[in-house]
């Protein structure tokens, strides 16, 4: 089974990038929605309210990839509002190929995240996400509006790292593992 070339090439940056930090340490779709505030919300433990606002950084972020891909636009603002470091490096370097390319993604990309794990767990400022990322509705074009390839998206097993700083909640990284491992 073959990684679509969009989300094929976050995979290959992933897998370098990931690689490369390993080796430096020593140890608006309606398939990607962000969750509604409430106002009589009873009051959350520390551990809740960071796996809450980590899902919805991770969701935005998504939903923000989405948007921009529609024109493979890697400045799009939305995309700093949600994602940092390694994972923004990742898709506006994706974005950027695609526009280079002349090469647009529409449709719909279907994330589940849940929260595996919260550090420290008292005050949390980081929270790890699993997901399964689904692009089998997110095709490929040219900008001309034709079919990029007949190739249909897949599943991807995704993990994320979400980091909180200055109350502000952002994907920081993330791994997007090959087609079909989820």
């Amino acid at each position: 089974m073959r990684t679509r070339p969009v989300l094929g090439g976050l995979l290959a940056l992933s897998v370098l990038l990931s690689a490369a930090c390993a080796s430096n340490k020593s140890e608006s779709t309606p398939s990607i929605p962000l969750p509604a505030p409430s106002s009589a919300a009873p009051t959350l433990e520390p551990r809740a309210v960071a796996e809450r606002d980590a899902l919805t950084a991770y969701r935005g972020m998504w939903s923000a990839f989405v948007e921009a891909a529609k024109t493979s636009d890697a400045e799009a603002p939305q995309l700093r509002e949600y994602a940092s470091d390694q994972a923004l490096s990742l898709i506006v370097s994706g974005l950027l190929t695609d526009h280079a390319q002349g090469k647009i993604t529409k449709g719909d990309l279907a994330v589940n995240p849940k929260a595996t794990e919260v550090k420290p767990e008292q005050s949390p400022t980081e929270v790890t996400v699993l997901d399964c990322v689904d692009s089998t509705k997110w095709l490929e074009y040219k900008s001309s509006g034709e079919l990029w390839d007949d190739e249909p998206g897949s599943k991807h097993r995704t993990t994320a790292t979400v980091k909180r700083s200055d109350d502000t909640w952002k994907v920081s990284s993330f791994i997007l593992e090959e087609s079909g491992t989820c």
